[in-house]
């Protein structure tokens, strides 16, 4: 054994007897009856409720270029939210993933578990333990304001948490909600610094509002705008933009579902020469269980620069196959039809994707979604999930499969 299989497979032993521990304590604590208000702060911090998140994933990549990658992986969330004293309220929740089986099968690009010289395609699950989330939390009336270490889900397409991977990403900093008004919820968030899902912090000194408002009830309006300030970097960017959405009942059958939005994106910060526009149309009718949509997202570029969402949760936009995760020079327009309806409790989805340049309309390649998922007696949870892209003049052939299963309690 080498010296570094030896320390991998130390801090591995060691993070498993942590998990261990931590899985022992919050099971103890779920039995402690929990308050929605504590008379005492005793009464507060004993009350409280302590939460469980397990999910084991088998995932495989395989790519043009690389050598397939596979990878078993598990990953536990234990964390405890004390009742409410005061209005005030604290949760604290470690989070471990591990590979289960051959380390070595696939590669992890950045972080303290990385294997940059890998042969084998990437899988984004790094094996890491870390401290997930630490913060209080104070309400009152209809409002509250939240500090620390938190999952920050405003919008997925510009913020969110990466909840798809086995590590998300999390934000240290604040965030504050209004819900004062009727129909208006006002969003903010001020973040000092970001834990990615690679366990890679980075400084930063960004800010979100968004503000929803419902104006009929099959209309609702978001104005939004996030300003991006990374330490260090000129990837900086300040983000306006308006959204329209809803769903409006022509029958007792059949709803329309639409959609329109769009964003610019400019200098802000360190960041130098961009400006470029984002638009999302999406149409759609929901019939006899099934809902089809058709709809083209675009991310512009000018060959130089172009639109980019560095906070976003990527994976859930533009393909499964995350082959744009980073927004090409030229941009991106995304032309996606997709069906989606339940059966016997499982939720079944198809998704067909094809991609273009914005500048000059080159043809990047099409791609195809599929999944098959079901919840269990409300705590548990399996599902399958298929990306397939074929490449024309960007990336390479890529198809990637999952298989999971987990349970929350």
């Amino acid at each position: 054994m080498t010296s570094s299989d030896y320390r991998y497979t130390k801090n591995k032993s060691v993070a498993m007897a942590v998990k261990s521990v931590l899985l022992t304590s919050a099971l103890g604590a779920s039995f402690i009856s929990t308050n929605a208000m504590s008379n005492t702060f005793s009464d507060a911090l004993t009350g409280g409720k302590a939460t469980v998140d397990i999910n084991l994933r088998y995932e495989s990549a395989d790519q043009d270029g690389a050598e397939t990658a596979s990878a078993f992986t598990e990953r536990t969330r234990i964390g405890y939210q004390t009742g409410s004293f005061k209005g005030v309220k604290a949760l604290v929740e470690m989070s471990g993933a591990e590979s289960i089986g051959d380390r070595t099968d696939y590669k992890v690009p950045a972080g303290a578990d990385a294997n940059t010289t890998s042969a084998k395609a990437v899988i984004a699950d790094p094996v890491i333990t870390r401290l997930n989330q630490a913060w209080l939390d104070y309400s009152i009336s209809k409002s509250n304001i939240k500090m620390g270490k938190q999952r920050i889900v405003m919008d997925h397409r510009f913020l969110g948490n990466v909840g798809w991977r086995q590590t998300e990403q999390v934000f240290s900093g604040l965030r504050t909600t209004i819900k004062e008004f009727d129909n208006v919820k006002l969003d903010y968030a001020y973040m000092l610094e970001s834990d990615n899902i690679f366990g890679v912090k980075t400084p930063m000194a960004s800010h979100a509002l968004k503000v929803d408002m419902a104006i009929i009830p099959s209309l609702n309006v978001s104005a939004y705008g996030y300003l991006v300030d990374i330490d260090d970097s000129t990837a900086d960017s300040q983000t306006l933009g308006l959204r329209l959405a809803g769903k409006s009942k022509v029958s007792d059958r059949l709803n329309l579902i639409y959609h329109a939005e769009f964003a610019n994106q400019s200098d802000y910060a360190d960041s130098n020469n961009i400006d470029a526009d984002y638009y999302h149309l999406k149409a759609g009718i929901q019939t006899s269980g099934v809902t089809l949509t058709l709809a083209q997202e675009s991310l512009g570029g000018d060959g130089v620069s172009s639109f980019q969402t560095p906070l976003a949760t990527k994976h859930a936009y533009n393909g499964w196959a995350d082959k744009f995760l980073g927004t090409p020079s030229t941009g991106l327009v995304d032309t996606y039809a997709k069906i989606a309806t339940k059966i016997g409790g499982y939720k079944l989805a198809a998704i067909a994707h094809d991609y273009k340049a914005d500048q000059g309309g080159a043809n990047y390649g099409s791609e195809l979604n599929l999944l098959v998922a079901k919840k269990f007696a409300k705590k548990y949870s399996a599902g399958v999930k298929y990306a397939n892209y074929s490449a024309d003049t960007y990336g390479t052939d890529t198809s990637k499969l999952w298989i999971w299963g987990g349970v929350k309690f």
